[in-house]
């Protein structure tokens, strides 16, 4: 069986119990290291619940993301433009970027909209973004090459977030990322991997070395892209370049009942 990613010959990495109930194959590529779960045949009962009881770092996750995405934006991209959370989840993140000044839009298939009603983006050809959010999404890709494609229809710019493959790679029974226990995880990524994931779209990695990403169509310093998404200094950079709330014209627009339309983006 070849990579997903590089075409490259893969070897059985191992064999788990997923959900105590299903026996997992997971192969690794002998090139690029990309490690996956060979068709995963549980993925309905996986996805009962979009959010897992074990998720409990969601709510620091975002609150986290949203420091080092502005920091990021007000760095690299223009912050007058429109942004997207692709597998927006509740809308908290987009809620928070709105709160501190970003005309950011939710999208998620599989889970409800509680904290960005009216800002639903919908996903059509000619619609495009400044910079597209991923927060915990590449993980969960069963074809990794697919979902990139998707995304990069939105957007040249990604940021994204999932735990990168130490190496070597842990037993299937030692690492909390596999998450035999939901089954969700079913690809894990190696930085090379990464890198020539993004290379298949004309993109180019940069990297924290552990757990945030961004594709682009140009390389950033490392160095300062792992300092200015530090919770320090994202802080530092939000405060420098802080912008007018759209916390008080949202809540005016609810008020009047006048929130954007879920299907006009």
């Amino acid at each position: 069986m070849t990579c997903p990613i590089c075409a490259a010959a893969t070897g059985c990495f191992g064999t788990a119990t997923v959900l105590q109930a299903h026996l997992a194959e997971y192969r690794q590529c002998k090139s690029c290291g990309f490690l996956f779960v060979h068709e995963p045949a549980w993925l309905d009962q996986a996805y009962a619940s979009a959010i897992t009881r074990e998720d409990l770092g969601l709510v620091q996750r975002n609150l986290w993301l949203s420091g080092a995405a502005s920091s990021v934006v007000s760095t690299w991209l223009d912050a007058g433009g429109r942004f997207l959370d692709y597998g927006g989840g509740t809308g908290l993140f987009t809620r928070l970027m709105r709160d501190a000044g970003f005309d950011w839009y939710w999208y998620d298939p599989f889970c409800h909209n509680l904290f960005a009603q009216g800002y639903a983006a919908e996903i059509r050809d000619g619609v495009s973004y400044e910079l597209l959010t991923a927060a915990e999404i590449f993980e969960h890709l069963v074809d990794p090459v697919a979902g990139v494609a998707g995304l990069t229809a939105l957007s040249s710019n990604i940021i994204f977030t999932t735990q990168l493959l130490p190496d070597p790679p842990p037993p299937l029974d030692q690492w909390w990322y596999y998450g035999l226990e939901h089954g969700q995880h079913v690809s894990f990524y190696s930085r090379k991997s990464l890198k020539l994931l993004g290379e298949r779209f004309g993109l180019e990695l940069t990297s924290n070395g552990d757990n945030l990403h961004m594709f682009s169509k140009k390389a950033f310093s490392e160095l300062l892209f792992k300092l200015v998404t530090t919770p320090l200094v994202s802080a530092l950079v939000s405060r420098i370049a802080s912008r007018r709330s759209l916390l008080p014209a949202d809540f005016q627009r609810a008020r009047e009942g006048q929130g954007r339309a879920d299907a006009d983006r």
